[in-house]
């Protein structure tokens, strides 16, 4: 099944405050769009979705190495929620709210001149906010080794488990985080989400950011005719965003742009249904 929005308009506001960690609250609104089945053919139902997330990360300890690596402990809370629309779909197909939480632990350390270890450790509730059970509880890890190939290059590989599908499943990684600072940026990101941007500074309080790609997902445990499957949906955009500074630890971001396409689909918990 697939929701499929071109050019349709996407509003968001940002606001980070950095201190000696970091705290996000971030709210968008897609408007509604058509639902088509495996097919591309439209179902006659459709959605629109908002959504608001937040989180705060605490490092526990920071230690610079030499060669400027970092060696550091941190601990994550990240939560979101999104509420739907729905028309004429039905509930076993897409749920009308989700509730996504991580509580997450980090480990950063250098292992080489050239080389780091990144492992994260943690877990969260991923349902319906009106059918939370145990099962609604997944947990994750991994671990991933990174090669800095200059100060503004690295690359890395390595392998995730988790048990969105019912038994712990382990999948490779990559890891990828390219980046120009000064008056002109670039940033390319690609390890547990997605992102491709690049900005312009035209004074020390405003910066004007093109977003090529920015990928992002929900989740849900369901209980479908008293089977365990998972609902999951992943969304494409892109868009223009303004980045206000207000000081030197906060600043406001609006963005507004186009969801390229949103597809959800509900599966059994089960590694044979994963693969096929």
């Amino acid at each position: 099944m697939k929701i499929s929005v071109i050019i349709l308009t996407l509003f968001g506001l940002t606001l980070t405050i950095k201190t000696h960690g970091q705290v996000y609250l971030k709210s968008e609104y897609v408007s509604s769009s058509p639902f088509k089945d495996e097919n591309n053919q439209k179902t006659g139902g459709s959605g629109d979705m908002f959504k608001v997330n937040g989180g705060v990360s605490i490092p526990l300890s920071f230690k610079q190495e030499e060669n400027n690596r970092k060696k550091m402990w941190a601990l994550s809370l990240d939560a979101t929620y999104a509420t739907y629309n729905n028309k004429h779909i039905p509930a076993f197909m897409h749920p009308d709210n989700i509730i996504n939480t991580t509580l997450s632990m980090s480990h950063l350390r250098p292992i080489g001149r050239k080389w780091s270890m990144l492992a994260v450790l943690g877990g969260g509730i991923y349902s319906d906010p009106s059918h939370i059970k145990t099962k609604s509880i997944l947990g994750s890890g991994g671990i991933v080794f990174i090669y800095h190939l200059s100060d503004k290059l690295d690359i890395g590989v390595g392998v995730g488990v988790n048990n969105s599908y019912g038994v712990p499943l382990g999948l490779p990684m990559g890891y990828l985080n390219w980046h120009i600072d000064g008056k002109y940026e670039v940033k390319v990101e690609m390890f547990e989400a997605a992102e491709v941007s690049a900005a312009v500074a035209f004074n020390h309080w405003f910066k004007l950011r093109l977003i090529g790609l920015e990928v992002d997902d929900t989740s849900a445990v369901m209980d479908v005719e008293g089977q365990s499957k998972i609902f999951g949906s992943v969304s494409m955009k892109s868009g223009l965003q303004a980045d206000f500074l207000i000081n030197r630890s906060s600043s406001i971001q609006l963005t507004g742009g186009g969801l390229w396409n949103r597809s959800a689909c509900v599966i059994n918990r089960s590694m044979k249904d994963y693969f096929k």
